[in-house]
């Protein structure tokens, strides 16, 4: 080879080996990460207002007084009755929907809003199409 060639091929294989370290020239190590993105004041406040109502609640809890110890029968779910009371127990899933093919079934009040807005569709249609 002649020394043109070799000055050329010299300075590509140091080029490709200085771009496949990272770090060799100036580069970070491993990759560029996002930084986290500063909350807005809106966003500050509303934290700040949840947190505070938080710790009122919190504080609230803690300083209630034990039911069990001024002998009161405590449930196990609050506001629901005790297991042991005969046909009163409610349950936890009380409330939801029945499941009709996989997909939880319309409340009566959405039932009644599609029926209205499928008729008024079906109004439309029939004025624009005869």
């Amino acid at each position: 080879m002649n020394k043109c060639l070799q000055v050329v091929f010299f300075c590509l294989v140091a080029v490709s080996v200085a771009y496949a370290r990272p770090g060799l020239l100036g580069y970070p190590y491993g990759p560029i990460l996002p930084q986290p993105v500063a909350d807005t004041p809106e966003v500050a406040a509303a934290k700040a207002s949840h947190f505070a109502a938080y710790n009122a609640a919190a504080a609230a809890a803690a300083a209630a007084p034990d039911l069990e110890a001024l002998g009161i029968p405590v449930p196990l779910y609050p506001g629901y009755a005790a297991y042991g009371a005969p046909g009163a127990y409610i349950g936890p899933l009380a409330g939801v929907p029945t499941i009709i093919n996989g997909v939880p079934a319309d409340t009566p009040e959405v039932a009644l809003a599609k029926a209205a807005h499928f008729a008024a569709h079906a109004q439309a249609n029939a004025a624009i199409y005869g």
